[in-house]
């Protein structure tokens, strides 16, 4: 009887084979509409590289393939990330139907209030990372010479450059809204931080120049900029929550 009084509302227990069954069925249904759009969108993708490619690297550089799979590799990674962006929602609903159960109703609002912020925290750093890390980041390094020599770039290499920075800043932006977590769970005291603000900013620099790799390390200073004002603004935050 306690067991089941310490049951979060409409829970009951599900052996592990059970869990295991709606596991696979859910797995099933997001793999499986991953893969329908991954075929809808593969006539385009040729395309949509030439896009992404055309707007991070300038236009005097050379893009070839040096590998026969390269450009049908750099189209399902595309295919894959354009799949993934539109059946994203159905993503979130098969994990939140799966975990729901077991969630308590404060735990659910929990993750009602933190899931939003950490989406659009993560589309901002991608969003960032692609209109200003990524030229900035091929035009300084690729303008180097210019003049004398004709660059000429992998498609592979290249497109994998801009997916890992738009991923990685998008992680990066999540510091900001762990910082916040840990404050608010006991973790770490908001003093703490605060007096340790340059201890902070050097671990922040640290993070950005794990997920932004540039030798001119302008790149860097920009996420840093950008993660020292998200720094700031959630210790301003954390004053009021």
């Amino acid at each position: 009887m306690a067991a089941e009084k310490s049951l979060p509302p409409g829970d009951r227990e599900m052996s592990l084979s059970e869990h295991l069954r709606e596991l696979r069925n859910r797995l099933i249904i997001v793999i499986a509409v991953t893969l329908l759009l991954m075929l809808a969108i593969f006539p385009f993708a040729a395309g949509l590289v030439d896009a992404v490619l055309a707007h991070a690297v300038p236009s005097y550089v050379k893009i070839s393939t040096y590998a026969p799979m390269e450009m049908f590799k750099a189209r399902v990674t595309m295919c894959f990330i354009g799949a993934i962006a539109i059946g994203f929602p159905l993503l979130v609903y098969e994990a939140f139907r799966f975990a729901a159960p077991g969630l308590y109703p404060h735990e659910k609002r929990f993750l009602y209030l933190v899931f939003p912020f950490s989406l659009l925290l993560f589309i901002a750093g991608g969003l960032i990372a692609y209109f200003v890390t990524l030229p900035l980041f091929f035009a300084i390094v690729l303008g180097q010479g210019a003049d004398v020599a004709t660059p000429a770039l992998s498609v592979g290499e290249t497109f994998s450059i801009v997916t890992n920075f738009v991923a990685g800043l998008g992680l990066v932006f999540q510091v900001p809204l762990i910082i916040v977590l840990a404050i608010k769970m006991g973790l770490v005291k908001r003093e703490t931080l605060t007096r340790g603000r340059l201890a902070v900013y050097g671990l922040l620099f640290g993070v950005a120049m794990f997920f932004s790799p540039d030798p001119t390390l302008f790149s860097q200073l920009i996420v840093l900029a950008v993660l020292a004002v998200l720094f700031e603004l959630s210790m301003l935050l954390t004053r009021f929550i």
